[in-house]
């Protein structure tokens, strides 16, 4: 079976890993702060500015655009962009809209900034993403991608990072299909490749991944650092921690 290397520190016998995109393969924040930040501002615009509304909006989100904390446990950085829509139409709902007006709001100028086309500038590559993916495939080792994102802006942020056909399978937050952090995620992505839960490790930046992996007990779980969750929630969950997946190697 390969091997895969976490510097001189770990080693583990998988034959598979799956990968989160958004904090592991992408920044993060550069992608998601900025286009929340666009969805509020854009809602705001459409109803007047009220500083109650924009502190509620982002609360519910769980990203403040201060610093660009973001709170790794909420709707932005798990949740599927349909169920943060679900999430915001309530939040206008709550500060006075019927619930149709508070809908349309959302769809209309909420809904286009979070899914709006991946530009160079927004999909920022966490180390040589490209390099790093080939040498896995190289050794033997089969990948994967299990994402909340939808499935027309992961094809195109994978294209542009050159690594559009590298995974077996690709899970998104939109398919009819399990979604994280249900253990059903990798135990579907491990069926499809003829590969047991005990040979996937799964590399992601929240506890929504690792803790996935956990309850569908995966060969190794592995936190990505700087992304949407504080590292000490993050050590918890994961058998290593690294910062970048450069950092994944083989045995040569």
């Amino acid at each position: 079976m390969p091997v895969v290397k976490i510097g001189n520190r770990k080693k583990f016998d998988v034959e598979l890993v799956v990968f989160d995109k958004d904090g592991t393969l992408i920044d993060f924040h550069v992608m998601w702060g900025r286009r929340a930040t666009a969805a509020v501002n854009a809602v705001l615009d459409e109803l007047g500015y009220d500083a109650q509304l924009e502190c509620r909006l982002y609360e519910t989100l769980g990203y403040r655009p201060s610093d660009g904390a973001t709170n790794g446990s909420g709707p932005l950085a798990i949740a599927p962009l349909h169920k943060i829509d679900v999430a915001m139409s309530t939040v206008l709902y709550q500060h006075g809209l019927a619930w149709a007006d508070a809908e349309r709001t959302i769809c209309e100028k909420f809904s286009p900034h979070m899914c709006s086309d991946p530009t160079d500038e927004l999909v920022k590559p966490l180390g040589a993403v490209e390099e790093s993916i080939k040498r896995l495939n190289a050794y033997g080792i089969r990948t994967a991608i299990a994402t909340s994102d939808n499935r027309i802006s992961t094809l195109k942020m994978l294209r542009m990072l050159n690594i559009a056909d590298r995974f077996d399978v690709i899970f998104c937050g939109d398919d009819d299909l399990p979604q994280k952090p249900s253990a059903e995620v990798l135990q579907q992505i491990g069926a499809r490749c003829s590969v047991s839960v005990e040979e996937i490790m799964m590399v992601g930046d929240t506890v929504n991944d690792l803790s996935m992996a956990h309850t569908a007990k995966a060969g190794a779980k592995v936190g990505v650092i700087g992304g949407a969750t504080p590292t000490d929630l993050l050590s918890d969950w994961c058998d290593a921690l690294i910062s970048s997946i450069d950092e994944l190697g083989t045995l040569e």
